[in-house]
């Protein structure tokens, strides 16, 4: 009985309230969440040459991350218009192959892709290919491009590792961590592999 009052009242809590709901749920208390929120969204918000973040996929869990970037240019992106209210103040409705429809080339400084590359969202190769050539579009020289995925079969489209438009970023390690790719300690295997658009840029993307 207890725990369908809890679920009700925190099913009510993600939709109105979703800064709340982590008064009752442990969700945010994962080993990929925490790592996200403590040490990776903290240290790009402290970066001075980050100016304007896009953070791709909107949830509950994701409403409190706008507020870890006050003071800089903070934007999302969802294909689902029901996910708008778990968007940031600039919000784009559309799936990510269509972010340059939106936004200039060399626009952000970092693009945060976590969650979304899975058989449940961007599932195909053809459509995380177009995604990913977006995100490069869009990311200035020298921007970070932060890609969370889980490394198990069943939830990966296809390792990462063989995308021909990821190879043309460089995996650069990320200073909190001293690594270019962090497995976290969770039953999917979610991983964070952290890339920087090179300086000189190649031609055909």
């Amino acid at each position: 009985m207890y725990r369908q009052a809890r679920n009700a009242v925190r099913d009510v809590l993600r939709t109105r309230a979703p800064y709340l709901v982590r008064y009752i749920s442990t969700f945010h208390l994962t080993d990929d969440r925490r790592l996200l929120e403590t040490v990776i969204l903290p240290y790009l918000r402290d970066d001075p040459a980050v100016k304007r973040v896009l953070f791709v996929g909107c949830e509950w869990y994701t409403k409190p991350c706008e507020s870890k970037f006050r003071g800089k240019e903070y934007w999302t992106i969802d294909i689902d218009p029901n996910k708008r209210r778990f968007g940031a103040r600039r919000h784009m409705v559309d799936a990510l192959r269509n972010l340059e429809r939106h936004r200039p080339a060399d626009y952000f400084d970092v693009v945060i892709c976590n969650g979304v590359f899975m058989k449940t969202a961007i599932e195909t190769r053809d459509d995380a290919e177009a995604s990913f050539r977006a995100c490069w579009r869009c990311l200035r020289p020298g921007g970070w491009f932060v890609l969370g995925w889980n490394d198990i079969d069943e939830l990966r489209p296809y390792p990462p590792s063989e995308s021909p438009t990821l190879a043309a970023f460089t995996r650069t390690s990320f200073p909190p961590l001293g690594v270019s790719e962090h497995r976290t300690d969770t039953s999917y295997g979610h991983t964070y592999t952290f890339f920087r658009k090179p300086e000189a840029i190649q031609e055909g993307l």
